[in-house]
């Protein structure tokens, strides 16, 4: 009898056009395998558009590894857009910004007779023929991530011709001049929006004081005050309501609301809340790109050695894997890149936020509507009828989400989720008053996540600096020489010395005597002892190697975990 070839099928010998070498080379280094290579590859016929933006636009490879293999193939090299240097005003007057988003491209500065030229989605030899006809000069190319490449172009032509701080002080002082109120704050909302862009700002707090009002933005986990206004501007708070849908007339409870703006061609959902202070009524504005560039974990900081750990569990085909950490510590972002880690075209996805922050390529998303009665745990009994492989559900708030979880992870789904706790040995004592069984959760948990996020040094301004006794001995270092790195601040990072935010975890990795620990209703420090007997790394030790590395300080590490040596120098 004839046997049937079973196996998956493997990608065709590469031909010689771009798109096929593309697509082998993603397969041969393992970050695509054979029916995703197919399934594009058809697409790309079918379509007649270019493999690399179609893979990024379905979520079947990241846009790092497809930009790094391309500019490999054209022999570009690759670098990360926020380590690059601010572009050269008298370079960048050359062109205009029509021109470099048509072509993808960013004019950075001279390098004696050459341009240095950033490239996004470009064809290299088209923007070298233009940049050669233009000025006289010859292009040495630097790669960027397409995305990020149209954002900075975006950024930089803008704020090149629009003194952002100049026009707010403008309209701060013709609103404040207004006194029978006949000119909007819509400008002074729109600059403020922008600022607060290019700030990287994720909160906008304005807050009422005694004979001023006052704006923070949140940088990096940290509030930077940034410009105070008259009192008379309190007109703002109520323009900012009427477009949240938020009863202007009402000032003595607090208020949720939101809408949407667009800033620099990108769209944002503007959450809303105030509440009444004895000072007046003030506003909190949460920032929320409606759409990103969020890859997988390692892109987010995670080490691959962790990264590959989790591969494996989320390669499982049933069982609840669980973020944890407090507001604000990257949960939802750790969760989002963690389901793009699947295979989407293979498995079916199904979500449940509260609100929706990242659009996932391929998967099925769905938000909370408290109104209508759909809450989190109602959306898991739906989920079921739908055929899930993955569920992620936006956070295990109560006992009925907490059942419906783990019964989806019981019948056979992967099962994503958050949970406010302060650490992994937490979790079980927390899901044990939801109703939920020890036994059922050593049967059903797989792991568990738990982390912060740090700030790093500034790559602009940060330099190698001698570790303190002190340092050396929480590191554990015996090198008198040895030495890490700190910001002296600068323009890039404002002063701080910090520029952008790495996750410090733990991660806790169920294997079979930790889940009989759990079965029998161990307590804490049994299932810490034998945690830490299987190898287990807890976040001050990931902490510690951040510090070594030069990725951050310990007055960082101090401020965020709470563990570290006394910081002898002054912050910058």
């Amino acid at each position: 009898m004839a046997t049937v070839d079973l196996s998956p099928p493997r990608p065709a010998a590469a031909p010689q056009d771009s798109a096929a070498r593309l697509g082998n080379i993603l397969f041969e280094r393992g970050l695509l395998n054979a029916a995703q290579l197919q399934y594009a590859l058809q697409k790309h016929k079918v379509e007649n558009q270019r493999l690399g933006p179609l893979l990024i636009r379905h979520g079947l490879a990241s846009e790092s590894d497809i930009v790094r293999v391309l500019a490999e193939l054209h022999g570009i090299r690759f670098a990360p857009v926020e380590t690059l240097p601010e572009p050269d005003p008298q370079v960048l007057a050359m062109f205009n910004r029509e021109l470099c988003l048509l072509r993808s491209f960013l004019p950075l500065r001279r390098v004696e007779n050459s341009l240095e030229v950033l490239l996004g989605d470009a064809d290299a030899d088209a923007v070298a023929q233009l940049v050669l006809q233009r000025c006289g000069l010859r292009c040495s190319f630097v790669q960027g991530e397409f995305t990020r490449v149209s954002q900075l172009i975006r950024h930089t032509y803008y704020f090149a011709q629009n003194p952002i701080e100049s026009l707010l002080e403008r309209e701060i002082k013709r609103i404040a001049a207004d006194a029978d109120h006949a000119y909007s704050p819509e400008k002074l909302l729109d600059y403020l929006l922008h600022l607060a862009v290019r700030e990287r700002t994720t909160d906008i707090h304005i807050a009422p004081a005694e004979d001023s009002i006052h704006v923070l933005f949140r940088v990096d986990g940290v509030l930077r005050p940034m410009l105070a206004m008259q009192s008379s501007l309190h007109r703002l708070l109520g323009f900012i309501k009427l477009a949240a849908e938020m009863d202007i007339s009402e000032q003595r409870r607090p208020q949720d609301g939101s809408f949407r703006a667009s800033v620099l061609d990108s769209a944002l959902t503007v959450r809303v809340s105030t509440l009444i202070s004895d000072q007046g009524e003030r506003m909190v504005l949460r920032l929320l790109p409606e759409h990103s560039d969020l890859s997988g974990l390692t892109e987010l900081g995670f080490f691959k050695e962790d990264v590959d750990a989790l591969e494996r569990m989320f390669a499982k085909p049933a069982g609840l894997v669980l973020i944890t950490g407090p507001t604000g510590s990257g949960k939802s972002s750790s969760l989002h890149a963690a389901l793009r880690m699947q295979s989407l075209i293979e498995r079916n996805v199904l979500t449940v936020e509260d609100p929706i922050e990242y659009r996932v390529p391929g998967a099925c998303q769905t938000e909370v509507n408290r109104r209508a009665g759909y809450e989190f745990g109602s959306a898991l009994r739906h989920f079921l009828r739908h055929d899930p492989d993955v569920i992620l559900l936006g956070e295990m708030r109560d006992a009925e989400t907490a059942q419906a979880a783990i019964e989806a992870a019981a019948t056979g789904h992967l099962v994503l989720s958050t949970l406010h706790v302060s650490g992994v040995f937490g979790v079980v004592p927390r899901l044990r008053p939801l109703g939920l069984e020890a036994q059922v959760i050593a049967d059903n948990l797989l792991a568990v996540v738990n982390q912060r996020l740090i700030r790093q040094n500034c790559p602009f301004c940060s330099k190698p600096v001698p570790f303190t006794q002190a340092e050396r001995d929480w590191l554990g270092i015996d090198d008198p020489a040895a030495a890490g790195r700190r910001g002296s601040g600068c323009e890039r990072c404002r002063g701080s010395g910090y520029y952008g935010r790495l996750p410090v975890y733990e991660m806790l990795l169920l294997d079979n005597a930790i889940a009989n620990a759990i079965a029998d209703d161990a307590g804490r420090e049994a299932v810490r002892n034998l945690a830490y007997g299987s190898g287990f790394v807890d976040m001050v030790q990931v902490s510690k190697r951040r510090v070594a590395m030069g990725q951050t300080t310990t007055a960082e590490v101090l401020r965020v975990v709470g563990d570290g040596p006394a910081p002898e120098r002054s912050a910058p």
